[in-house]
This record gives C-alpha cells, structure tokens and sequence, in this order.
C-alpha cells in the first residue's frame, strides 16, 4: 500500500509539474527559412551520463552542489524541468525530460545503485519505480513514458522524477523543533541513563514506567545518543542500525530495561523506562 500511495503521490507531482512546465516553456525558434530548429538526439554511449549537468539543454534549470551527480547521473540531454529542497527530510526533488528510450534509463538507474541496500525495482503501468537506500541517503527514482504527454512541449519525452531524502547541506527551510523549553530531563527518574538532547514533549508516570517523547534536531542526535549509551554500560537486544530512519531496540542495565523508538520522518523519539 506504501508503493502504491507513493506511485500516486510522484504522478500527480510530475503531471503537476509538466503543467506548469508548458505554461513557462518558450516556442521552438524558428530559423530564416521558416523550419524549426531541431535538437540532436544523445547517443546512447555510457561516457553520456557522465556530462556535467550544469550544462543541459537550453531553460534547464541547473542541479544544486548537493546533488550527487557521481552516485545518480542525468543523461547528457537531460531537461531540468523542477528542482526542490525539501529540508523538512534533508531531501531533494528533480524532475527532468530525456529523449533517451525507457530500457536505458531502467538500465541507468538500476546500474547505479546495484550495490545499495534494499534496491527494489517495480514495473508500473507506463514505467518503472527503482527505489534504495545508500550510506544514509534515500533514493527513489520514478520513470514514466506518458507523464508529460499532456504538455505539448513534452510530450514523447520520458519524464525522470528522482527523490532524495537524508542529503547533508540541504539549505533552507524551518527547524521542527517544536517551540518552547519543554520538559526537563528527570534525572531523578532515568538513574544511569545519559540524557537525550532535544525536546522534551511528554512525560508519563506509571507504576514504576516513566515514558518520554522527545523531539530531536537531526538524526546525528541519534547516532551519538547510541554511543552514550554504550559508554554508560548499557547493552541491546539487536544491535541499532544508526543509519536507519526508523529504528526500535531494547537496551539492558543492572535489574533496569529502555525500549527506544525513533520515527526519521519526524525525528520523534519515544523512551520508555522501568527499573
């Protein structure tokens, strides 16, 4: 269901975009004798991918320097038709046009991230979804042949929709950190447990459970909360994957037991503690 919703969510994104893109896009120019200019159409040699894509076609949009260029490449007549920060999920959002044929651009990606984890590749009705995860980053790459035919300027072209969560530099944009002090850390309550920075948003007690929900700045607070806690001497039931975005352990100590949840998309963290 989780596939499906996001397979929705990018065509209603890239029908959207291919919309505006046709409002923005300028007529073809026309040379003296009255025909229209017409663009080469790439090569399909893999040196291709590898052109810098500050250089694209004409009313391109150019890539920011966040953009891993050496992991995910764009084709040499890559049209940049949308590029989005999203710093709510350290994310990044590009949507491009190709001329390249749909088994190359298959080929492309899923060459590209062969070695990621959890690569995962589905067929959709007019293309194909490739989705993974690399070294902390995110990625979903969505292909699609009938996206922008609605849009004139577009149409034929396949429609590349690429997004990427978990990119360091990723500017702009809002701190979630909730507004005012929040609870303080009860010391008195967590005996031996290093305090988490962050938020302090609910604090529950019952019978010998004390219950915490803390909202975190970044996942970073995370990864070195788990050192701290090994530094205090305490061990897990599973060993935490520090780059996940969604991560669930039990950690032990003396005669006292902490289930630890964290939720990447909201950097929330719920601790639940009993002695």
């Amino acid at each position: 269901m989780k596939r499906i919703a996001l397979f929705l969510l990018m065509s209603v994104l890239i029908l959207t975009l291919a919309s505006c893109g046709g409002a923005e896009g300028s007529a073809p120019k026309e040379t003296s004798g009255g025909a229209t200019t017409a663009t080469p159409k790439p090569s399909k040699t893999p040196g291709d991918f590898n052109t810098p894509q500050n250089e694209t076609a004409i009313n391109s949009k150019a890539l920011p320097a966040i953009y891993p260029r050496e992991i995910l490449p764009l084709t040499a007549d890559a049209e940049i038709i949308d590029v989005r920060e999203n710093p709510a999920n350290n994310g990044l959002e590009v949507s491009y046009v190709s001329d390249s044929d749909m088994d190359t651009l298959h080929d492309l990606y899923e060459g590209a991230l062969k070695d990621a984890k959890d690569l995962s590749v589905a067929e959709t009705s007019d293309g194909y979804m490739i989705s993974a995860k690399m070294d902390g980053v995110g990625y979903t790459i969505m292909l699609s042949k009938d996206a922008m035919n609605p849009n004139p300027q577009y149409a034929g072209k396949i429609s590349v929709y690429i997004v990427l969560t978990g990119l360091k530099g990723v500017s702009g944009g809002e701190s979630q950190m909730p507004e005012g002090d929040g609870e303080t850390w009860p010391s008195a309550d967590l005996p031996g447990v290093p305090e988490l920075k962050g938020h302090i948003g609910q604090i529950l007690r019952e019978e010998g459970i004390i219950r915490l929900e803390i909202t975190v700045e970044t996942a970073e607070t995370v990864k070195s909360y788990i050192g701290e806690l090994t530094a205090s001497g305490f061990s897990f039931d599973t060993q935490p994957d520090i780059d996940s975005d969604h991560m669930e352990f039990l950690a032990f100590k003396d005669s006292s037991m902490m289930s630890f949840a964290y939720k990447g998309e909201e950097n929330l963290v719920s601790i639940e503690y009993q002695k």
